[in-house]
């Protein structure tokens, strides 16, 4: 199965940038073997709790400061797409939170990685091609008044690479800040498809909020069902709304957000056909790959190999572009599930 699923073509619609960064790129970047151990500790604890979400941010500080230049965020970018694309993604929707470094600001950052993107040349010899897509993010944590700067920012990079910007994402500690509606209203009605960072932790006012908005998909939606720190009431409206899921299993777990892999709400989901893709979130923090993810959904949900092709195949529907690409998506997977399934 392990096999199956490194060769299965994948859907990637949950990757930060910053957390995708591998032990290889790290030092690539010139980071010393401690800041690496460091950036990777979340692997090494022996118990977690819904408090150990809280120790996860404070690394991405050491990914920032690895890629403070404008010559580390594209040699990050290039070196991230690489790692996905030799684990047969075929689809790619990197997000990042647009941020000052010593030699560029928030548009030159957002425009070294659109050049990273555009640059890719397939370095591993495969002649299969990956199609790779820009989410651009706002932190919670920031006020009213950042968030606005942002999203304007957002709004006029989306206009001058309609190409590649397909989406906006709300993202960082969900144990601070908020959602600012409005900010995603105005990201909606020019254009921009919405994730947000969704019921991560427990907060049913907020979830409630951000059901009502109805963004394309949520992340993570782990605090929804009674059973898995949510309540009834999230559960009938997100059931009769049904927005996909972003699910990040191994994320989940090592954070703490969630019991174990068997105890993960994804069995809610799969129960309830409520649609979902399969995700890594920080790979690089997490250590682990997305054929990684796919192996342990079939290992603790008992799921074969045509059921995780299905999966596959059902995400590109959930991806932020257009029919066209989507229809090329499909194709790709009829072709290579006729070829590997008798």
């Amino acid at each position: 199965m392990e096999i199956f699923c490194k060769n299965l073509p994948k859907i990637e619609l949950h990757a930060h940038l910053n957390g995708s960064l591998s032990s290889a790129t790290l030092k690539k970047l010139g980071c010393l073997t401690d800041s690496i151990s460091e950036y990777q500790k979340l692997n090494t604890l022996l118990e977690t709790t819904p408090e150990t979400l809280n120790d996860c941010f404070p690394v991405f500080k050491i990914a920032h400061n690895a890629t403070n230049t404008k010559e580390n965020v594209y040699t990050a970018t290039q070196s991230v797409i690489k790692d996905f694309h030799d684990d047969n993604v075929v689809y790619l929707e990197l997000r990042t939170t647009p941020r000052n470094g010593d030699d560029f600001d928030k548009e030159t950052y957002i425009e070294t990685v659109i050049k990273a993107i555009c640059d890719y040349k397939n370095c591993s010899g495969k002649t299969e091609s990956m199609i790779i897509k820009l989410i651009l993010c706002i932190d919670r944590r920031h006020d009213i008044r950042t968030s606005s700067e942002m999203i304007d920012l957002i709004i006029k990079m989306k206009g001058k690479y309609p190409h590649v910007i397909k989406g906006v994402d709300l993202c960082g500690n969900p144990n601070e800040g908020k959602f600012f509606r409005g900010i995603f209203e105005k990201a909606r009605e020019n254009g921009l498809k919405i994730t947000l960072h969704c019921a991560e932790v427990a907060n049913s006012d907020e979830v409630m909020e951000m059901f009502e908005f109805k963004p394309d998909r949520i992340g993570h939606g782990t605090c929804i069902h009674g059973d898995f720190g949510g309540n009834e009431m999230l559960w009938w409206k997100f059931q009769d709304l049904r927005i996909p899921v972003e699910c990040c299993l191994t994320s989940n777990v090592i954070c703490g957000t969630s019991n174990g892999f068997e105890g993960h709400h994804i069995k809610e989901l799969i129960k309830n056909k409520i649609p979902f893709c399969i995700c890594t979130d920080d790979k690089g923090v997490f250590n682990t790959d997305l054929s990684c993810e796919y192996f342990l959904l079939s290992k603790h949900f008992g799921l074969d190999k045509m059921d995780l092709w299905k999966i596959c195949f059902e995400s590109v529907d959930l991806i932020f572009d257009s029919d066209e690409v989507k229809r090329e998506l499909k194709k790709v997977m009829m072709n290579w599930m006729e070829k590997n399934f008798d």
